[in-house]
């Protein structure tokens, strides 16, 4: 009896893991009649939920609070908020990942860059692009991160 078993770590490598076992493996397989198991278990998401509490809370927070630039079209110092800081550290540090699409109207295949998400990183290389985002803020910036955790 054949098993399937894949490590998921962002909500698209899910919804791509699905699709593929539902085409390559669960369809056929249900066609001929055969009957199926299908078993989800979560390895480990309290490191995710933490990474992701401590970047959306206290690093963002910090880095919001303590950074001010000039505004390119006031010339005035001013702070951006955590969402704005986010998509800035993304684009910084997430490497760009591309992918194919057809146009409807031509049938033409393109090629498009993806938005860069922290979504689609692992635990692995999220703790590594929360140190990544903690070290520029406190080397390009002085920013001193608070060792409290939003409950």
């Amino acid at each position: 009896m054949p098993t399937e078993t894949r490590l998921i770590s962002s909500p698209r490598q899910g919804h791509q893991v699905i699709a593929e076992l539902w085409q390559q493996v669960i369809k056929p397989h249900s066609a001929k009649g055969a009957k199926s198991l299908i078993e989800w278990t979560s390895v480990n998401d309290h490191r995710r939920h933490q990474l992701r509490k401590m970047f959306h809370g206290p690093v963002l927070r910090d880095i919001s609070e303590q950074v001010w630039m000039r505004d390119p079209l006031t010339g005035q110092q001013i702070r951006y908020v955590p969402l704005a800081w986010k998509h800035y550290f993304a684009e910084l540090f997430i490497p760009p990942t591309f992918e194919e699409y057809t146009v409807r109207a031509t049938g033409e295949v393109k090629v498009r860059q993806r938005r860069r998400s922290t979504e689609e990183l692992d635990d692995d290389a999220f703790a590594e692009f929360l140190l990544q985002v903690q070290a520029h803020a406190v080397t390009e910036w002085g920013v001193e991160f608070s060792e409290q955790e939003e409950g």
